[in-house]
């Protein structure tokens, strides 16, 4: 996936806890300020709270202060380039999950559409939602954009890694 260049807009961006209160604000923010058919707004919102979701419940840090559960530290960014728009999420993760989090990315890349629809329906009994929350997500991801999605991990030190996914929402539905 490309990173941000001259050619690419920066629509949003953020550090910090991401907690359901930054949610209504994301809402809004990229109603006003995303120039697009409503279905692909629709898509980018989607893309980003699934993403956003992931960092909240399962980023190795979390801002205690507000709550123990739920306000992941990471960030997020929304960046338009000439044909679509990527949704970049980024948190710090136990590396004893960087595997388990490839092999379900490379599964959700390879799979097409109705196949992706019956992984998630499969996933989804297979164990309580916790467990496979953040799988249900990428498969979510999967499905909205009909793109690839893209996983990064870079060590930290031998517990931790800095965990970062990318997704493409096409401006042509």
């Amino acid at each position: 996936m490309e990173h941000p260049s001259y050619d690419t807009k920066n629509i949003i961006s953020y550090h910090g806890p991401i907690n359901i209160d930054l949610v209504s604000f994301i809402s809004n923010y990229l109603r006003q300020h995303i120039r697009a058919n409503s279905s692909v707004v629709g898509r980018i919102y989607k893309v980003l709270i699934e993403l956003i979701q992931n960092v909240s419940y399962y980023s190795a840090e979390q801002y205690s202060n507000v709550r123990s559960f739920g306000s992941g530290i990471g960030y997020f960014r929304v960046y338009e380039a000439p044909e679509h728009y990527i949704i970049t999420t980024g948190n710090k993760i136990l590396s004893e999950h960087n595997t388990i989090l490839r092999q379900n990315s490379e599964e959700i890349n390879r799979l097409g559409e109705e196949e992706l629809r019956e992984l998630k329906r499969k996933t989804r009994t297979q164990a309580n939602i916790r467990d496979i929350g953040a799988h249900i997500g990428l498969i979510q991801t999967g499905l909205l954009t009909g793109n690839q999605i893209e996983l990064k991990f870079d060590p930290i030190d031998e517990l931790y890694s800095y965990f970062t996914i990318s997704a493409k929402v096409n401006k042509e539905i």
